[in-house]
């Protein structure tokens, strides 16, 4: 995913807008679990501030498949992240070291790492189906949401047994 700057560069102010369409294998995505058969577009824009050379837009992958943490089953969502990084020239007074801008030569800007790192770090900690998704039963393990099971809700872990006196002594 590289981005023509040519004109970019030219002119302080300037604006130039750039979109791709790819795969997950355009972006390195491939040994990610999920990201198989995801569609990855991103638009965006690269803006000249005369110091810089700032890229911002949106990167938006449909089809990817998540496993929800309730109830272990398998769908696909769609994510939508922003993303804004500057750019400078590199040149021998660039300090290598410093971590607040990365560097360009030439023409052309490959976004792909950019677009990689978003998506990962993008990625939700915890995955839901739904948001009402019941999950498991504790017991015999039948998602809750497909059936319902025979299992007694009042069986207690027998560790924590002992604060059902607590509840009995303050109930009226």
């Amino acid at each position: 995913m590289k981005i023509n700057i040519s004109q970019a560069k030219r002119e302080i102010g300037r604006k130039e807008s750039f979109s791709f369409v790819g795969s997950a294998r355009d972006v390195g995505l491939l040994d990610e679990q999920g990201w198989l058969d995801a569609i990855i577009s991103v638009n965006g824009e690269v803006t000249n501030t005369g110091r810089f050379l700032e890229i911002a837009g949106v990167i938006c992958a449909k089809q990817v498949r998540f496993v929800c943490n309730r109830c272990l089953e398998e769908y696909s969502a769609s994510l939508e992240v922003p993303f804004s990084e500057e750019f400078r020239e590199m040149t021998l007074e660039t300090n290598e070291g410093d971590n607040d801008f990365s560097c360009y030569q030439g023409d052309e800007i490959d976004i792909t790492e950019l677009v990689r790192e978003s998506l990962l770090l993008a990625e939700p900690l915890k995955t839901l189906c739904r948001e009402d998704c019941k999950g498991l039963c504790l017991h015999c393990g039948t998602n809750l949401n497909l059936t319902s099971c025979s299992c007694l809700e009042s069986i207690v872990d027998p560790r924590l047994a002992v604060l059902r006196q607590f509840v009995k002594k303050t109930e009226p």
